[in-house]
């Protein structure tokens, strides 16, 4: 019987070891996110600049929660010269765990809401420098601003954060917010610099 049980407790702490190798293998996967999502994003602010010609950003922040959150799932598009850069992000805590799953626009939910946000003002607030979004689609992000949704930084948007729920056998994933999309601290500076200036951000999943 007990070398049955330690045949087993063996089993299980290999498997445990295969599985953590895989997940941190796959935190140095390609950075890339759906095509859907690109052409969701572009679709979404070409019909908003029909109405508004005004608009003329040359950053387009793109977020693809089809992804799991250990993947830099958040594309930053220079549209002038076509440049990408990508970032981690998290999502709400009751959109999900690894995937974001769930959306909402309702205060207090603490989910994420997906479509086409206009990037405001930077301030410093709890969490340091942020960004304040005006959610530009109603029902399904237009409470964003009086929900306190914006963009800023936390320690848990980090390596450091996944490898520590690898070892508590949380799933290789990043922390998760109130709702708010929220990058590492190291990345804040470079995407507010980008963003500062008229961009817009768009979320997208397979469907609203």
């Amino acid at each position: 019987m007990k070398q049955a049980q330690n045949k087993f407790l063996s089993a299980s702490i290999v498997t445990l070891l295969v599985l953590a190798g895989s997940a941190v293998a796959m935190l140095w996967l390609p950075e890339k996110i759906s095509v859907d999502a690109y052409k969701s994003a572009f679709v979404a602010l070409d019909a908003y600049r029909t109405t508004h010609p005004e608009e003329n950003p040359r950053y387009l922040a793109v977020v693809d929660f089809t992804k799991p959150s250990f993947i830099k799932r958040l594309a930053l598009i220079d549209l002038k010269t076509g440049e990408e850069f990508f970032y981690r992000v998290a999502h709400g805590k009751n959109s999900g765990e690894l995937f974001a799953s769930w959306f909402s626009d309702t205060s207090e939910s603490n989910m994420s809401s997906l479509g086409l946000y206009k990037v405001l003002e930077t301030y410093s607030g709890d969490h340091g420098k942020a960004m304040r979004l005006e959610g530009l689609e109603p029902s399904v992000n237009s409470n964003a601003f009086s929900r306190d949704i914006v963009l800023h930084s936390a320690e848990y948007v980090s390596l450091r954060y996944i490898f520590i729920n690898l070892l508590t056998l949380n799933g290789p994933r990043i922390g998760r917010s109130n709702g708010c999309f929220v990058v590492s601290p190291h990345a804040i500076d470079e995407v507010v610099q980008k963003l500062n200036h008229g961009a817009f951000l768009y979320a997208w999943a397979d469907s609203k």
